[in-house]
């Protein structure tokens, strides 16, 4: 009975749901590297940080870097990372850099960073993940185009007929797997 009615109250509890959050693609995102930041520690100089700030910080890096514990792979961890922070009318613009030098690497991992734009009460308003397409910039008009006769659609070099051969089928090559003479 007792087993029955503690399955029974674990049902009863709501699952923790990340907060929500919305892609606004109106928010544009800053040049993050379009001049050189302050970094910490650099000159010994003392750094402050408010706790909009903070907040800012630890929900992108949620986000992006998911849970941590002691077996999170070091490419994944927050401290292997790199962040630079921009404040603009309330919204903090995150962005984090996998800095490949914390794990002993030289080059970071394709498409190992993000940026994010964080409300002042520390709710995600944008996310962009490097290798995404951002939906800020609309497509610019490319002209009315040259129109191309249907006949030509879909043509390649010349009719497959065996008149012409095609050009990479022209002189024997050599077979990557068995080093033998391929060709016509």
């Amino acid at each position: 009975m007792i087993p029955a009615a503690l399955l029974l109250a674990g049902c009863l509890r709501s699952t923790p749901t990340r907060d929500a959050w919305t892609n606004d693609a109106s928010i544009e995102f800053p040049h993050f590297f379009g001049q050189p930041a302050v970094e910490v520690g650099a000159d010994g100089g003392t750094v402050e940080l408010n706790g909009t700030v903070l907040h800012a910080l630890e929900a992108a890096a949620a986000d992006f870097l998911g849970p941590q514990d002691a077996n999170t792979p070091c490419v994944d961890r927050r401290e292997s990372h790199r962040y630079r922070v921009i404040q603009r009318q309330g919204i903090t613009f995150v962005r984090m850099d996998e800095d490949p030098r914390a794990c002993g690497l030289t080059v970071p991992a394709l498409h190992s960073g993000a940026q994010y734009a964080v409300g002042s009460d520390g709710r995600i308003l944008r996310r962009l993940r490097d290798g995404e397409p951002d939906g800020s910039l609309m497509p610019t008009d490319a002209g009315p185009g040259i129109l191309v006769p249907t006949s030509e659609v879909g043509r390649s070099f010349d009719a497959p007929d065996g008149s012409v051969p095609l050009p990479f089928l022209q002189a024997p090559s050599l077979d990557a797997g068995t080093g033998g003479r391929h060709g016509p």
